[in-house]
């Protein structure tokens, strides 16, 4: 999925938006699309999250409408069964920052640059901002939220926010050998175990470990693990 606007460095419509709710509830429901990457058009930007437009003229009951889909968006890259990969290219700010929070993957250009700078707008950063503190630290996040200023991707990445930083031209490449790697696992265990993220992140440690207990049970009604272990054993 691709944030194709380069003159506009990959803003976001409303509508655009909508597009990828769509596009996304449609992928959770396919058995055959087992990875998703989202990247920006063109080399200077992945995107800088949705148009200052769009917050023109809101009232309350607009604003929260318009934040609910946003919030959707990053829901549903947080939950669907499919490994979502953001690969970075060039600016991620605000809308843009939070929906990659919400993915599994992350891999960057060196010219990645990210920011949330609703609070110059008289906005304060919402959703998956909530993560920004785990990936980044509590004084980094702070700053990022309280100043609106960019953060280049070295100093983004130093407390382990990418998985990956490469050159540009490497990126795609890069973010699709994680998606075939992906590709080879059993999707009904990608699904637990995306399924057990969620657990562990929104629950208390006694749930979480009861889940994943009954979820490692419920893994042997399948013949995955068994067809996986003959192929191991078989390679030994």
């Amino acid at each position: 999925m691709t944030f194709n606007r380069p003159e506009k460095l990959n803003c976001l419509t409303r509508f655009e938006l909508s597009l990828i709710i769509q596009q996304l509830q449609k992928i959770s429901n396919s058995d055959t699309v087992r990875a998703v990457i989202f990247t920006g058009k063109g080399d200077k930007s992945f995107s800088t999250g949705m148009h200052v437009n769009e917050f023109d003229q809101l009232n309350p009951q607009s604003a929260y409408e318009l934040i609910s889909e946003l919030r959707m968006a990053c829901q549903l890259i947080r939950t669907i069964p499919q490994v979502v990969i953001m690969a970075i290219n060039g600016h991620c700010i605000g809308g843009a920052l939070e929906m990659s929070m919400a993915a599994d993957i992350r891999i960057a250009s060196k010219n990645a640059v990210f920011s949330m700078p609703e609070i110059n707008l008289g906005i304060p950063s919402v959703l998956d901002s909530v993560l920004l503190q785990k990936y980044v630290g509590l004084s980094l996040a702070k700053e990022m939220l309280l100043l609106g200023e960019p953060v280049d991707v070295e100093r983004m990445n130093q407390f382990g926010f990418l998985n990956l930083v490469v050159e540009q031209d490497q990126l795609r490449e890069t973010a699709e050998v994680f998606a075939n790697k992906v590709v080879e696992k059993p999707f009904y265990t990608v699904r637990q175990q995306k399924e057990l993220f969620q657990t562990w992140q929104n629950t208390n440690l006694d749930y979480a470990i009861k889940d994943s207990v009954n979820k490692f049970a419920l893994t042997f009604s399948t013949e995955i693990p068994q067809k996986r272990l003959d192929a191991f054993s078989k390679r030994e």
